[in-house]
């Protein structure tokens, strides 16, 4: 997924024409996934960095050799495809789609990542890409500040369109289902790594 980041907002400038705001704003945050033009700064170049560091050659993630690529769990795609399809539908689904924007910068913040810097420095392994999420998806002014900041002008332009109560409820709940989509749709992934990676050792031992 983070050799793709940024991916589920690289449609959003079609946005302009129903809210230049929103926009606006998720533009900005997928100029900043991809380094706002500074490949030290881009975020999938900084991924494939620390692979390869870790001695992890992979085909470039466009190709069709990544794609079939022996070293993949089939599920490892469920979250990328799914962000790609959604960007592609920007327009349509688009409370969806801040739904998943809050959700995947609100994954970038907590102790959860943190420790993961902690772990990463003590094994010798570079945190740069934990590092610079930390930094960037902050709530005070970063990505998450942002990502509210975009519901809640979707949700006051709703408010202004309609007083029915029951479609604003409507759209609240398309959000909170973009929200809860980012764990639903990498749950198969996360169940699925601990038994492949003990299918793979017991493999490796025989």
């Amino acid at each position: 997924m983070i050799l793709i980041d940024g991916c589920w907002l690289q449609n959003s400038q079609v946005l302009q024409s129903i809210n230049p705001g929103i926009s606006d704003i998720l533009f900005n945050i997928y100029c900043d996934e991809i380094g706002n033009g500074q490949l030290e700064k881009n975020h999938p170049y900084i991924f494939q960095q620390l692979l390869e560091s870790l001695s992890i050659m992979l085909p470039p993630a466009h190709s069709n050799a990544f794609v079939k690529h022996s070293g993949f769990m089939n599920s490892a795609f469920d979250l990328p495809v799914y962000m790609l399809t959604l960007s592609s539908f920007s327009e349509k689904f688009l409370p969806e789609l801040l739904g998943l924007n809050m959700a995947i910068e609100l994954s970038g913040l907590g102790k959860g990542h943190m420790r993961l810097v902690d772990d990463w420095k003590y094994w010798g392994i570079d945190p740069g890409i934990a590092n610079i999420h930390i930094s960037i998806d902050n709530a005070a002014s970063g990505h998450t500040f942002m990502a509210k900041k975009a519901i809640k002008l979707y949700m006051d332009d709703i408010l202004r369109s309609t007083a029915d109560q029951t479609v604003l409820d409507k759209h609240w709940r398309r959000i909170f289902s973009g929200y809860a989509s980012l764990r639903f749709v990498g749950g198969r992934f996360k169940l699925g790594l601990p038994i492949w990676y003990l299918i793979y050792k017991f493999r490796g031992q025989r």
